[in-house]
């Protein structure tokens, strides 16, 4: 039996999750499981990107505002250790919708920069359902919360 609002988290997570596998199928390095191929992992990319761009930033910060509040991350400097982070974080999000049977399987990688600023306005709408459902809120507040003090400190430079 269907609660109310499932149908749309079922839609986003429909939408998301074929994403997931166009975004996989331009990174195979990383859908293969991470096996090394002498390409840099996801974290080491990250660390050779330049910080996004002003258009980037923006679409990070709606993400970031929907997994911990807009105002919060209004004040936070979205650079790259700070997608670093919200990839982690979206990953660990969509991990834990599985877990309750929303989410088809996620991604064989950490959703990088490009993924997160290229489904930007998917991952952040559907963060915002989740968020609001009984059910599946655990999933948005525990990553938040695990993930707060990491942001925080990707955000100050530390």
């Amino acid at each position: 039996m269907r609660r109310r609002g499932s149908t749309t988290i079922a839609a986003l997570a429909l939408a998301l999750s074929g994403a997931m596998l166009t975004a996989g199928a331009a990174a195979p390095a990383l859908a293969s499981g991470g096996a090394h191929t002498g390409a840099p992992s996801a974290a080491e990319a990250f660390r050779l990107q330049a910080d996004p761009t002003p258009e980037e930033q923006e679409h990070l910060r709606e993400i970031a505002g929907a997994i911990w509040t807009p105002q919060l991350a209004a004040g936070w400097n979205m650079n790259a250790e700070v997608a670093d982070v919200l990839s982690q974080a979206t990953d660990q999000i969509l991990r834990c919708s599985e877990a309750f049977a929303l989410v088809p399987r996620p991604p064989g990688f950490v959703p990088g920069l490009g993924y997160l600023v290229q489904y930007w306005k998917n991952l952040r709408d559907y963060f915002l359902v989740v968020k609001d459902n009984r059910t599946y809120r655990a999933c948005v507040v525990t990553t938040a919360a695990n993930y707060r003090s990491i942001i925080e400190m990707a955000s100050a430079g530390i």
